[in-house]
C-alpha cells in the first residue's frame, strides 16, 4: 500500500462517509474527480489528470469495502497502492466501461439505488458530462443524486496526519519564499522570478502547486498575468501569493519583498492589513459562523483606516487537497467551523503601489486557531 496514510485512515474515511450516507438516505457514491479518488483509493496514476483520457471509478457503498476501476494501464500502481482490494480493470480508452460499471453496480446490489455523484458545490467529475449521461442510460432503475454534502462533510475536517503535510507545505513555502527573494536583483525579470520561487520549492522538498505574481507595478491590478520579462525594479513592492504541495497537500499565503528599504509608507501599510489579519485570526474558535469572522474583521478595518478591496469574494478558504476548497470565509457561508478545517484569512488593499495582502493558513484547534504559515511576514529589504 502507499505510504501516505495508514490503512485504518482510510478506513475512517470510508466509515465517516458511510455515515453521512446514512443520515442523507444515499446508498453509495460514484467517485471519479482526481482528489476524491486519491483521498478515498490512496491512487493516483503517475500522470494524473493533465490528459482527458482513461477515466479512473471508484464505488462507494454505505455498506461494505469500496470498489475501483481502473484502465489496464494503472491497474498494477492501484493494486500496489490502494488499500482496496476489489480493483477490476478495463481496456477502453476513450469511453467509459459501461458494461463492466453495471457488473460492478450489479455484484454490489446497487442496480436500483440511489446513488451520489460529483454534481454539486464545488465538485467537478473525472469525466465528460455525456460519458456520465451513458453511464446514467445504463443503469435506469439507478437514481442519480448530488453527492458534495457527504464529501465535504468528511474531506473538511483534516486528519492529525493530513495537518502535518499542511504544515510541512506551509514551511516549504517559507523557505521558497526566503530562497527567491533573497537572490532577485534589479536584472532578474519577472519570468526568471518566478522560475526562482519554483526552484526554492523544489530545493525545500516541495511540488509546486500555483503562484499569483505581483512582480512589478504593470501587475498590481491583474494578480493572474504570466510572468514576463520586466525588471524587478528597486523601491517597489514585489509581492507572491504562492502555492507549495507536500504529499498532495497545499500551502497558500502570500508575502513580500522589496529591492532596496522599504519606505515608511510601504512598511506602515503592510503593518497594518497583517494586524487586521491577526485581529480576524484571534476570532477563528470552533461553532464560529464565517459571517462572524468577516465582522470581525471589518471592524478592526475600520479602525486601523484601511479600506479594503481584494475583491475575491470573500476573505478566505478552505484548504487541503484543493488550493481553495470550502468553508467559504465569507457572509454567505452556512458552515460552521470546526475543528480539524484548515482554513486560509486573506482580506488586503490592491492600488497603484502594490499589493497589501498577508495571507495566512490556519487549524482549527477546540479551542481557536494554531497557525500554520508560521515565518517571517514582514516586507523583504533585499540590499
Amino acid at each position: 500500500m502507499n505510504e501516505l496514510f495508514s490503512e485504518d485512515e482510510y478506513r475512517s474515511r470510508w466509515q465517516h462517509a458511510s455515515q453521512e450516507m446514512r443520515r442523507l438516505g444515499l446508498d453509495a457514491l460514484l467517485l471519479t474527480a482526481e482528489t476524491n479518488i486519491l483521498y478515498f483509493c490512496g491512487h493516483q496514476p503517475i500522470v494524473p489528470w493533465d490528459t482527458a483520457t482513461r477515466a479512473t471509478f471508484c464505488i462507494l457503498p454505505q455498506t461494505g469495502d469500496p470498489l475501483m476501476l481502473v484502465h489496464d494501464v494503472w491497474a498494477g500502481g492501484a493494486q500496489a497502492d490502494s488499500p482496496i482490494r476489489d480493483i477490476r480493470s478495463f481496456g477502453a480508452t476513450t469511453a467509459p466501461p459501461v458494461a463492466l460499471i453495471y457488473e460492478c453496480l450489479q455484484d454490489l446490489g446497487l442496480t436500483h439505488a440511489r446513488i451520489g455523484a460529483e454534481l454539486g458545490y464545488e465538485q467537478r467529475m473525472g469525466l465528460a458530462p455525456n460519458d456520465f449521461a451513458t453511464i446514467q442510460a445504463a443503469v435506469p432503475h439507478v437514481t442519480w443524486v448530488d453527492g458534495a454534502h457527504v464529501l465535504w462533510a468528511v474531506r473538511m475536517i483534516k486528519s492529525p496526519a493530513e495537518v502535518a503535510y499542511m504544515r510541512r507545505a506551509c514551511e516549504i513555502n517559507t523557505a521558497a519564499f526566503d530562497w527567491a527573494f533573497r537572490r532577485m536583483t534589479p536584472a532578474t525579470t519577472e519570468s526568471e522570478l518566478a522560475g526562482l520561487f519554483q526552484a526554492g520549492i523544489a530545493l525545500a522538498g516541495g511540488e509546486f502547486g500555483f503562484m499569483a505574481p505581483a512582480f512589478v507595478p504593470a501587475a498590481y491590478h491583474t494578480m493572474s498575468r504570466i510572468p514576463g520579462s520586466t525588471c524587478i525594479e528597486p523601491g517597489k513592492l514585489v509581492w507572491n501569493d504562492l502555492g507549495s504541495l507536500y504529499r498532495f497537500y497545499w500551502s497558500d499565503f502570500s508575502r513580500a519583498a522589496v529591492l532596496g528599504k522599504a519606505t515608511a509608507a510601504q512598511r506602515d501599510l503592510w503593518g497594518r492589513v497583517h494586524e487586521m489579519t491577526q485581529a480576524t485570526l484571534a476570532a477563528v474558535r470552533p461553532g464560529c459562523a464565517p459571517a462572524e469572522i468577516v465582522e470581525v474583521c471589518n471592524r478592526a478595518a475600520q479602525r486601523l483606516g484601511i479600506v479594503t478591496n481584494f475583491a475575491s469574494g470573500r476573505i478566505g478558504h478552505g484548504l487541503g487537497l484543493l488550493l481553495t476548497e470550502p468553508p467559504h470565509i465569507a457572509a454567505y457561508e452556512q458552515e460552521l467551523l470546526a475543528p480539524g478545517m484548515v482554513i486560509t484569512i486573506e482580506p488586503g488593499i490592491i492600488n497603484d503601489d502594490g499589493v497589501y495582502i498577508v495571507e495566512q493558513n490556519l487549524l482549527v484547534t477546540e479551542s481557536g486557531a494554531d497557525i500554520l504559515s508560521t515565518g517571517n511576514w514582514e516586507i523583504w529589504e533585499i540590499e
